[in-house]
């Protein structure tokens, strides 16, 4: 059986690598590329830093039993790309990520065994999920926005790995 720090420590260390690439994907793109979208659909690189930071703080409130409440995915996703919208700079979204990582990282540590026995209540009717299975949620989502950025890379002709 696994401990609760262990536990604990197993989150730490899956957000922080999903985090150390996708800072990697935004340090390795260039200036001219940071706020470029191959359509007026697609998300910039640093509106998907940005969107990714947003979710950091906002799957950690769900997780912490405060649910991000929308009609709709289609409706979330709308007002998600609109906020987005006000961000330009790295600087601007590394702040971003830095700050609700750093809040994401320090509510881990207030976890309980009894609080990690609960469910959480998932957005979007999805129903409850288990909290030891839901701390997977923020570094997988972060993932998910790393895979998009390398996308976008080799979009403009960077296939290098940036190992």
């Amino acid at each position: 059986m696994t401990s609760l720090q262990e536990t604990i420590e197993y989150a730490k260390g899956e957000f922080l690598q999903a985090k150390e690439r996708l800072l990697a994907g935004l340090a390795t793109t260039p200036d001219d590329r940071i706020n470029w979208a191959p359509s007026p659909t697609a998300r910039t690189p640093v509106q998907l830093v940005a969107h990714a930071a947003w979710a950091v703080r906002s799957i950690n409130e769900t997780l912490d039993g405060r649910t991000f409440q929308a009609p709709s995915v289609a409706e979330a996703d709308r007002s998600f790309r609109d906020w987005e919208q006000q961000f330009t700079t790295r600087d601007e979204v590394l702040a971003l990520l830095d700050q609700n990582g750093a809040a994401y990282l320090a509510w881990l540590d207030t976890l309980t065994p009894e609080r990690l026995e609960a469910s959480v209540e998932m957005p979007f009717n999805l129903g409850p999920a288990p909290l030891s299975l839901a701390l997977t949620f923020v570094p997988a989502h972060t993932r998910y926005h790393v895979a998009q950025l390398d996308y976008l890379q080799t979009i403009y002709g960077d296939h290098d790995w940036h190992m």
